[in-house]
């Protein structure tokens, strides 16, 4: 048992403990006059019944009435000059308590103590007036609410039980009952508590692997705030595994990539470093010079394709109306020469249709220059294939051409930075090797989905512009 569940099954079997104290309590002190209570507002509705009747029907009713209520109901005839005699006339009040009782025993009640006062007939024309009677060892009192119709005197009894004892025995129950249920309320209070406690151990257990990076769910089912709980810590941990998949991945990526930028500046570094010794120990032949600047125009278009790269994951870019195929129109013209030059056909199918998209201009220029600059590259075949068109809310560009390779397990790897997939057959091609990495960046961020397959000796990149 936890220490929440303990704690909550104490308090709760405290409560309940003092819950019956106090209503013992308020048996032994109220139960006995709230008995009497009830009793006289049964002789109080007769008194009522009695007085809106009239005489001869009430004759004819007193026994329903005393079935109905468990009552006995007597009368006797009062002397006219009763107030003048009978509450001062000993005689005349035996006489009436004579009548009184022969009534009684005819009603079957034989009672041991029963008697009328004078002061009783001297105040009973101006209100009814209760009397309790004790009928000792019977353990019974009788109740007798006194009253005057015309000139009747009427005694409307009902008995009234000795309490004392029978609330002892319900009291000293009540203590039994008390123990019994604070025992089973103890038991329901620890069954309930793991119900809602264990649910919430689990998911401090889980709450503390998520802290560790150990990122997993937990399958709780109460129906309650507690599975809504637990349902979206659930969630966190997922995206946040997720999450940090992808900075791990990334972390990784920026490793290999740190490496092969160091890499790739590495040996134009040390070709400068080399040729410039060179220089300086009169070794030039007339090309060193023209190997230090192409060297440093290779660092200086790697860098610059960096900062552009770095802009962009910055979204520092500015979104307008782009006409695809303006675009590519254009970006094909840079190419003529290199393509007239190279021999190199290629086939244009671009729909005269609405092909507008809503993205960054230069972006776009960058990802169509790079994938037109390596068709022109890597053709093994002299040929190029481009098509343009829009498929209802969706426009397709296919760009394609011959190549030799065969690796299609590995071609996944094309969009990773510096990866080369043969060495490019034109010097004027030459690039920095993150091309392809920038146009992955641009199309993923502006939500483009892109494929590129290699099939019959021909390499393919799909761009699906939604």
């Amino acid at each position: 048992m936890t220490k929440l569940n303990k704690k909550l099954s104490i308090s709760i079997s405290i409560v309940v403990v003092v819950v019956y104290i106090i209503s013992i309590v308020i048996n032994s002190m109220f139960i006995h006059r709230y008995y009497l209570h009830e009793k006289r507002n049964v002789l109080n509705n007769i008194e009522n019944e009695i007085k809106h009747k009239d005489m001869n029907k009430l004759k004819s009713n007193i026994e329903s009435i005393e079935e109905k209520s468990n009552t006995a109901i007597v009368y006797v005839t009062l002397d006219k000059n009763y107030k003048d005699k009978n509450y001062k006339d000993k005689n005349s009040i035996d006489k009436i308590n004579e009548d009184l009782l022969d009534a009684f025993w005819n009603k079957g009640l034989s009672l041991n103590k029963f008697w009328i006062e004078g002061s009783v007939l001297k105040d009973i024309d101006n209100k009814s007036i209760n009397k309790i009677y004790n009928q000792g060892k019977t353990k019974y009192s009788l109740l007798v609410k006194f009253m005057k119709k015309d000139n009747y005197l009427f005694a409307i009894s009902i008995p009234i039980e000795h309490s004392e004892e029978t609330i002892g025995i319900v009291n000293r129950f009540n203590i039994i009952m008390g123990i019994f249920s604070v025992i089973i309320i103890t038991i329901l209070t620890f069954i309930l508590s793991n119900r809602i406690i264990r649910p919430m151990e689990k998911l401090k257990l889980l709450s503390k692997d998520i802290s560790e990076l150990n990122f997993r769910t937990e399958a709780i089912k109460t129906n309650d705030e507690i599975e809504e709980l637990a349902y979206s810590i659930n969630i966190m941990s997922v995206k946040l595994e997720k999450a940090h998949n992808e900075l791990n991945k990334r972390n990784e990526n920026l490793k290999s990539f740190i490496s092969d930028a160091s890499h790739e500046m590495k040996t134009p570094i040390a070709l400068i470093k080399a040729y410039s010794i060179g220089m300086k120990d009169g070794l030039d032949d007339g090309t060193y010079t023209d190997t230090i600047i192409e060297q440093a125009e290779n660092m200086s278009n790697t860098i610059n394709t960096l900062l552009y790269w770095a802009k962009y994951e910055k979204k520092e870019v500015s979104l307008c109306e782009v006409d695809l195929k303006e675009r590519l129109l254009k970006n094909l013209k840079n190419y003529e020469l290199l393509i007239s030059k190279d021999n190199i056909s290629v086939k244009c199918d671009i729909e005269d249709k609405n092909l507008i998209i809503n993205s960054d201009k230069d972006s776009i220029d960058m990802v169509l220059n790079n994938l037109i600059s390596n068709a022109i590259k890597y053709t093994s075949d002299n040929e190029i294939e481009i098509n343009l068109f829009r498929d209802k809310d969706k426009i397709i560009l296919s760009i394609k051409n011959g190549i030799d390779y065969d690796r299609e397990d590995e071609i996944d790897n094309i969009w990773k930075p510096f990866y080369v997939l043969e060495k490019s057959r034109s010097k004027e091609l030459s690039g920095t090797g993150l091309g392809l990495t920038i146009v992955k960046t641009i199309l993923e961020e502006n939500n483009f989905r892109y494929k590129v397959e290699i099939y019959d000796g021909k390499i393919e990149f799909y761009i699906i512009f939604i």
